[in-house]
C-alpha cells in the first residue's frame, strides 16, 4: 500500500453511515475478543449515528481516504477545563486495511491538528485491542499495568509534547 496516497479531510456528516460501518466492523472483528459479551454489547451499542454526528459537529474529526474510499477515521477533542490538553477520540481503521501503516499515519496526522499543536499533553482512551499500538507510538500508560474502565472499556494513555 502506498501511504503517500492517503487523503485526510474533515469528516462529512453524509459519510457517517460508512464510518459507523467501519467502527462496527472493528468492534466485531477486532475488539470483540478482548471483552466479555456483556461488556462488548454495552460498548458496541454506544457507537450510534447520533454519537458520531455530534463528534463531527463538536470536534476536529477526520476521514481518511485511499483511492477515494474511506479506510479510517479519527478525531481530536479539547477539554477547555484542562489547560493545554487535547485528546484523541474514536480512532478506527477498516479491518480490511489494518496493519498497513494507516493507523500510524492517522495518529501522526492528528498530532499535527491545531488543537494538538496548542497542547502540551495528548491523551487517548485506548481499548484492550489497541493499547499496545499506542504504546509503540510513544504513548505511556496512566496506570501500569493498564486498568480498563467498566464504563467504556478503555484505559487512558498519554504523551507529553516536547
Amino acid at each position: 500500500m502506498d501511504l503517500t496516497k492517503l487523503h485526510f479531510q474533515r469528516a462529512d456528516k453524509q459519510n457517517v453511515p460508512h464510518m459507523i460501518e467501519i467502527i462496527q466492523r472493528c468492534m466485531n472483528e477486532v475488539n470483540r475478543v478482548d471483552y466479555s459479551e456483556e461488556q462488548f454489547k454495552k460498548y458496541y451499542n454506544s457507537f450510534t449515528y447520533e454519537w458520531l454526528s455530534d463528534i463531527i459537529d463538536t470536534r476536529h474529526y477526520y476521514e481518511v481516504r485511499y483511492n477515494n474510499v474511506i479506510v479510517a477515521c479519527g478525531g481530536v477533542s479539547r477539554d477547555y477545563n484542562q489547560e493545554n490538553q487535547a485528546y484523541f477520540t474514536a480512532i478506527f481503521v477498516d479491518p480490511d486495511f489494518r496493519c498497513n501503516g494507516i493507523g500510524t499515519c492517522l495518529i501522526q496526522f492528528l498530532e499535527k491538528d491545531e488543537w494538538c499543536l496548542d497542547s502540551s499533553l495528548l491523551e487517548v482512551p485506548s481499548s484492550k485491542s489497541s493499547h499496545k499500538f499506542y504504546h509503540k507510538l510513544g504513548y505511556e500508560y496512566r496506570t501500569n499495568p493498564p486498568v480498563f474502565s467498566d464504563k467504556d472499556g478503555s484505559t487512558i494513555m498519554f504523551k507529553h509534547k516536547k
